[in-house]
């Protein structure tokens, strides 16, 4: 009896004729994808807007995040060829999202610099340093200060401020917050799961 005629061969052969076929168009859809200059999987467009600051030997600079349902902006460290190398926070997470930013600035020193950013109808003002021993990104790693203001103007003025040599914790309008980390999409400081208190 030959393969064929055993029903279970008729199954086998159909298998592997479906994952030719499979394979097949995959292979040509990645093909027209290439040809008109896209890819298969969507990636996520990132732009630098403004002009790219100098912290403690790294060049960060507000970029913008465009995907397939979500435009967002974060801070992007720059290499040596003006291409961005690390950012955050990734428009491919989901906390927090920077609906709306400002260009950062750095002090007259180039020691830290500062960003203002909104997270959902709240703004605030973030000073950090640059990329550490670790390599890790100026806002993952511990330490600068996070102050809320009150809109988009107190913002600007004190990243004018801080430009101008006054330290970030003298400005005016400020309130405590904490750490990023622990800020929901809306700029609350209680974790997004937890309930009224």
């Amino acid at each position: 009896m030959s393969p064929s005629a055993n029903p279970m061969g008729q199954v086998y052969l159909g298998f592997r004729s479906l994952l030719v076929k499979l394979a097949v168009f995959v292979v040509m859809a990645a093909l027209l994808a290439w040809a008109i200059g896209g890819t298969l999987w969507p990636r996520t467009a990132v732009g630098i807007v403004g002009t790219p600051i100098d912290v403690d030997g790294s060049r960060i600079a507000l970029v913008s995040q465009i995907g397939g349902e979500y435009s967002v902006f974060g801070l992007g460290v720059l290499g040596q060829d003006g291409r961005v190398v690390d950012r955050w926070p990734k428009a491919e997470l989901v906390l927090p999202i920077w609906r709306d930013a400002l260009t950062p600035v750095s002090n007259p020193t180039g020691t830290s610099g500062a960003v203002a950013y909104r997270i959902g109808t709240r703004w605030f003002v973030r000073e950090f340093k640059g990329v550490d021993a670790e390599g890790l990104h100026p806002l993952q790693g511990p330490g600068g200060l996070l102050r809320e203001v009150a809109d988009r103007l107190a913002a600007a003025r004190i990243l004018e401020g801080f430009a101008s040599g006054l330290p970030l914790e003298r400005s005016g309008g400020m309130q405590d917050q904490p750490p990023a980390s622990e800020m929901s999409d809306e700029g609350s400081s209680t974790p997004a799961s937890s309930g009224p208190n």
